[in-house]
């Protein structure tokens, strides 16, 4: 019992260093992902300059490693694979499209912009609700597979 609990606590800190890795390349990606999909509608200001990650991302990339270990651990290899590609590919739609939607809707809510072009700092953008959004929105596969898993499992103990 102990050792699943630390297992399952190792799975959310290698999450956890992932997302903290990981962080300045999320955030040059979605100021890009600003600029593409509103076709340069979103220019970028002053310095990019920032301390720490959000938290709230850190936190939610730890659950969602946790979660997807969760719901692979008696899998084969090839299933692994095949899911947690899924699942990069769910986080990747996710992550365009919520930050498309999001650079869209800061320049349908300017009045003042110039030729349509909103000017942004690198700061006003949510960077980590963005990325918590996309990351536990992509769990869901992992998710609907941990409960038909006990579903079944349930099933068996009672006959």
């Amino acid at each position: 019992m102990i050792k699943r609990i630390l297992i399952r606590i190792a799975y959310f800190v290698i999450g956890f260093g992932i997302a903290v890795y990981a962080d300045s390349f999320f955030r040059q990606l979605i100021q890009g992902l600003f600029q593409w999909t509103t076709n340069n509608g979103i220019q970028f200001g002053g310095k990019d300059f920032y301390l720490f990650g959000n938290p709230i991302y850190f936190t939610s990339s730890g659950l969602v490693f946790l979660i997807f270990s969760i719901a692979n651990k008696k899998e084969k290899i090839q299933k692994v694979v095949l899911n947690g590609i899924v699942l990069i590919i769910i986080f990747g739609i996710l992550l365009i499209g919520i930050s498309a939607l999001n650079a869209n809707l800061k320049i349908i809510e300017c009045t003042a912009c110039d030729n349509g072009i909103r000017r942004l700092g690198y700061n006003e953008i949510n960077y980590g609700v963005i990325l918590a959004t996309s990351a536990l929105l992509s769990i869901i596969p992992s998710l609907i597979m941990i409960f038909k898993n006990r579903k079944k499992a349930s099933v068996q103990h009672s006959v």
